[in-house]
Formats: structure tokens, sequence, C-alpha cells
């Protein structure tokens, strides 16, 4: 059982990372589209209209799909001033007791999310924008999201001591 779950992990793993480098391969694309619509303008040569509002979506849905990544490393906003105050035994209940809150809220949204895909799916509304995607396409991006934190969280709850151990070291070698 133990084998499957870690095979799951390992998966769970590739694919958020997959996700992450999705994220960093638009940020790249953001870097050399927003000097070439500079460049396209000051010689009169026109314009990318799309580009902003494209810019506004992939940001969105960079947040949003990074995030399980972010958890993952580590490197989301934490507080471990008590954590790492505490006898490890008491942190890494308390680790398991944020990561189950943590996970149920996630949960939580992923529900709400959901409906909000849906009543949007159902009801085709679409922005007022240039770039026209159907509002659903970004509630389910919500969705899918939290979903994923959701299981991330499971997982951190899993490795509860690896965790506390990851994100000590991870503290020291950042500086502060």
């Amino acid at each position: 059982m133990a084998s499957r779950i870690d095979a799951f992990e390992a998966a769970f793993a590739r694919f958020v990372e997959w996700l992450a480098v999705l994220v960093a391969v638009s940020i790249g694309l953001f870097a050399v589209l927003i000097p070439l619509n500079l460049f396209l303008v000051k010689v009169a040569w026109g314009t990318l209209p799309w580009l902003f509002e494209a810019v506004e979506y992939a940001l969105f849905v960079g947040v949003f799909i990074g995030a399980p990544w972010v958890l993952r490393q580590g490197a989301h906003v934490r507080v471990d001033v008590i954590t790492s105050a505490l006898p490890k035994s008491l942190a890494a209940g308390l680790e398991k007791a944020l990561d189950v809150a943590g996970g149920a809220l996630c949960l939580l949204l992923f529900v709400y999310g959901l409906r909000l895909t849906l009543l949007e799916f159902e009801d085709g509304t679409l922005p007022d924008k240039d770039l026209r995607i159907d509002n659903w396409y970004m509630m389910a991006v919500f969705a899918l999201s939290f979903l994923l934190l959701a299981v991330e969280f499971a997982l951190r709850f899993r490795r509860a001591a690896e965790v506390l151990e990851e994100d000590k070291d991870a503290t020291a070698g950042s500086g502060f």
C-alpha cells in the first residue's frame, strides 16, 4: 500500500513540477512579448492589442496552478516561529493539524470553485474584454488549483516530520 502512495506522490510531484515549468515559460514569454510590443509601437509597425489581457489571464492561471508547487517547495508564506520553538513531537503534531486545516479549507474552496464553474458554464458568461475567454475556464482553473492544494496538504500530512526539516532547511538558507 505504501508503495502505491509513494508512486502517486512521485507522479503528483512530477505533475506539479510540470505546471511550474508552464508558469515559468509564460513568464518568459511576457519578458519577450512586452518589449516586442513596445518596439512595434515605437517603430509604428502596429501593436499586439491582445497582449495585456493575455498577460492578465496568464497571471491569474499562473498564480493558481503554481500554488501547489510553491506549497510543495515550502516556499509559501509561513510563520514557523512557533514550530521552531516547540519540541519536535509537538511541532510535528501542530504541522499535521495545520495540514488538516489547510486541506479542509482547500476542499471547501474546490467545491465552491466547482459550483461556480458549473454556474458560469450554464450561463455562458463572457468578460467585457477584447480577449474573451469564457468565465467558466477561469473558474475551472480556480477549482483545479484548490483540489491540487488539498492533495498536497494531504501529502504534507503524511510526511509531516520531513516537511518540518525541509522547511527549516529552506528558512535557514533564505538569509532570514
